[in-house]
């Protein structure tokens, strides 16, 4: 039989390899395989089942002393927990320590996090270049899209109970154009606006291209809908992905975040 040693298969780990072995470029058959694919994606997938690296992750947390920053919390399968704290407008946020996703390399961001409230909040979850501050938002406001806070190129999901639009949109900006939103909506009927259900894992998976942006997103297993915005980080600049929470009064929100993972295309 032929040698199993990767040295003797074309192109190994590849997608290519996986076609050989499947019979077909169906790309849904190639996604299940993009952590195994290591000749043509890299992937990053944290289940934070123990101490966050600062290698790897940096928190932050608005002034005051109020937040609780984001830890390893040892509950069923294993989560970081953070806090907003009981003071209005103090936020609690994570994001990867290292910014190096280019937009040309087509890169997926798959996050679930839960609040134990869902009232006087606001959470701002996607991807960005660095902000001038961690523990505020990118986008500045989403009634009227603005992006500010040091930030050029973004693609999040945004939700402020203290704006206009009280229920979530998707937010996209670049180096060139201008800001964009898209309201989400509930599917089928798209008419009522996305606010997350208390105490419910949330997925948010995110698909970003050059000044293109998409999110699908799973409240608990219902799915909310697919989403996309006309406007997103530019090519050739850098992103990382981040979660940003913030209460609206003097009571605290709650977070678990049990799953980040991201991937992009290593030849673009």
């Amino acid at each position: 039989m032929p040698h199993p040693n990767p040295m003797f298969i074309d192109k190994p780990f590849s997608r290519a390899h996986a076609r050989q072995m499947f019979a077909g470029t169906d790309p849904r058959k190639i996604a299940l395989l993009a952590p195994a694919l290591v000749f043509d994606y890299g992937w990053k997938s944290e289940e934070f089942t123990g101490t966050l690296s600062t290698n790897d992750w940096t928190t932050a947390v608005s002034g005051g002393g109020g937040p609780t920053a984001f830890a390893y919390s040892a509950q069923r399968g294993g989560t970081i927990q953070g806090a907003t704290g009981t003071t209005d407008n103090d936020v609690t946020a994570i994001h990867c320590a290292q910014t190096y996703l280019d937009p040309e390399d087509n890169p997926f961001f798959l996050i679930q996090w839960k609040a134990n409230a869902v009232t006087t909040f606001s959470f701002e979850i996607g991807l960005s270049d660095p902000k001038t501050s961690e523990a505020l938002p990118g986008c500045t406001d989403v009634d009227t899209p603005t992006i500010g806070n040091g930030v050029t190129d973004i693609l999040a999901v945004h939700m402020d109970t203290d704006q206009t639009l009280t229920t979530a949109a998707l937010i996209g900006d670049g180096t060139t154009g201008s800001a964009v939103a898209t309201t989400i909506y509930r599917q089928p009927s798209g008419t009522t606006g996305y606010t997350p259900t208390a105490a419910a894992w949330q997925t948010f998976a995110f698909g970003l291209r050059p000044n293109l942006g998409y999110v699908s997103i799973w409240d608990g297993d219902a799915f909310v809908g697919r989403f996309s915005v006309g406007n997103a980080p530019d090519a050739n600049v850098l992103v990382r992905p981040y979660a940003l929470f913030r209460t609206r009064h003097t009571q605290t929100r709650t977070i678990d975040i049990r799953t980040m993972a991201w991937a992009w295309e290593k030849n673009g």
